[in-house]
């Protein structure tokens, strides 16, 4: 089945190339990848460039929701699968996700929450790890900084679909369904707040850095304003 071409247009809109390759792609080995992210986002810190690309990669993460949520599937692959591009959008440089149209499964109601832990586990909590063997950085901030883009989805979602939010959300809070990941990153995040208080005021824990980047200014939400 071939994939719709409006999809591939609303993705487009989240930084998301679907059956497009990268024109100034990023290098798929760990060292490089992260020697020209630094240089793509104006730093000369490991770990503010591979949150810079965190928050970046965010935007691919909460669009896998958004298509389980709308289109009944996702993009069912490991990271290793994806590849990554530089783009100058909006003045500012940044990084666009590439994706394989023929890794887009559908899913059933039933498996919707097993859809969800894959996301969690295969295509972040494993990303998050391969980094941190080259970078000293916190998995807390590359975790926030993923969940934050999917907090805005679900505060969005609860105005349309309040009881389909309140079911997914009900279940990433629940630390046991993350397992083998040793924690719900998402109750860290949120604690008891509400989706509209999550999205109304600084929440996170920790600092994203982009404060650290010459062409970024310190985040609206930020923690650690100064």
């Amino acid at each position: 089945m071939e994939f719709p071409v409006q999809l591939k247009h609303k993705l487009a809109a989240q930084s998301i190339a679907v059956d497009r390759p990268p024109a100034s792609r990023l290098p798929s080995y760990f060292e490089a990848l992260i020697e020209e992210t630094k240089q793509w986002s104006g730093t000369d810190n490991n770990g503010v460039a591979v949150s810079y690309f965190f928050r970046q990669y965010a935007l691919f993460i909460s669009a896998q929701f958004d298509l389980l949520t709308f289109h009944n599937g996702y993009f069912a692959c490991s990271w290793k699968d994806i590849e990554f591009g530089r783009i100058h959008n909006y003045g500012f440089n940044l990084l666009q996700t590439h994706i394989d149209s023929r890794h887009f499964t559908p899913v059933s109601p039933e498996n919707r929450q097993e859809a969800m832990h894959f996301i969690l586990t295969e295509q972040v909590d494993s990303l998050i790890k391969e980094f941190r063997k080259y970078v000293k950085i916190s998995p807390l901030i590359l975790w926030e900084n993923v969940l934050g883009s999917v907090v805005w989805f679900y505060a969005t979602l609860e105005k349309r679909e309040p009881r389909r939010t309140a079911e997914d959300i009900d279940w990433l809070l629940e630390p046991s369904n993350w397992a083998p990941i040793k924690t719900s990153y998402l109750r860290k995040l949120m604690g008891t707040a509400s989706l509209e208080q999550a999205v109304s005021g600084p929440l996170r824990k920790t600092c994203c850095l982009y404060k650290a980047l010459p062409a970024f200014a310190t985040c609206t939400f930020c923690p650690q304003p100064r």
